[in-house]
């Protein structure tokens, strides 16, 4: 069952997106085991914010009990190779308008004129405060989880280029404080947003290559 998103709230909730299965595992382990990370660019003019961003999987409780088995008899390696690929399918084949890399260039595309929408500017605090208040949009969770199962896959070259990614998201908070202010840099932001949706796609094709 999805997670919802009704009376959202920027928080970062790790416990409760992959607390579901009784586990030794580490909550990083568990979000990357059940390919926890998306992106979704949601829309309801109905509400404010009308317009709001989601880094998460709301669907990756579908597998996690299975993957966490499996890792844990004998497998870990079959888990974790599956868990990467399934991740990284769900960013490069998702055909969704609003989802995965598509949403991002949406995104980024709609950032570049986001002023004409009535609430832009809450907006963007409520997008720059997901970014903030859930580890970079649960970039910075995924690195430590590709960092804690190097002992099962070599992802050398991964976390360092998915660090890069981080730090990325974290400059596009800022930029979303500064257009806040300042419509006149909203196409700056459409520009760091458009490059993210660039380096993700070329970080999950890598992924698929391992």
């Amino acid at each position: 069952m999805p997670i919802a998103v009704e009376n959202r709230r920027p928080v970062l909730d790790l416990q409760h997106l992959v607390g579901g299965t009784v586990t030794t595992l580490s909550e990083t382990l568990r979000f990357g085991l059940g390919a926890g990370l998306y992106f979704e660019y949601v829309r309801r003019p109905q509400q404010s914010p009308s317009h709001f961003i989601i880094g998460f999987n709301r669907h990756l409780d579908s597998k996690l009990a299975t993957r966490i088995a499996q890792f844990q008899n004998g497998n870990a390696q079959a888990a974790v190779r599956d868990a990467l690929r399934e991740n990284a399918l769900l960013f490069n084949l998702d055909r969704a308008p609003t989802t995965a890399l598509l949403g991002m260039e949406m995104f980024a595309e709609h950032l570049a004129h986001f002023d004409a929408i009535p609430d832009w500017q809450l907006c963007l605090s409520d997008m720059r405060a997901e970014i903030t208040a859930t580890d970079s949009c649960y970039r910075g969770i995924y690195l430590r989880f590709l960092q804690e199962i190097q002992a099962h896959i070599d992802t050398t070259t991964l976390c360092l280029e998915f660090a890069e990614i981080v730090n990325e998201w974290d400059t596009l908070a800022v930029q979303f404080g500064a257009s806040m202010n300042d419509a006149s840099q909203l196409e700056r932001a459409s520009r760091l947003m458009r490059r993210l949706a660039f380096r993700e796609e070329h970080f999950w094709g890598k992924v698929l290559d391992l």
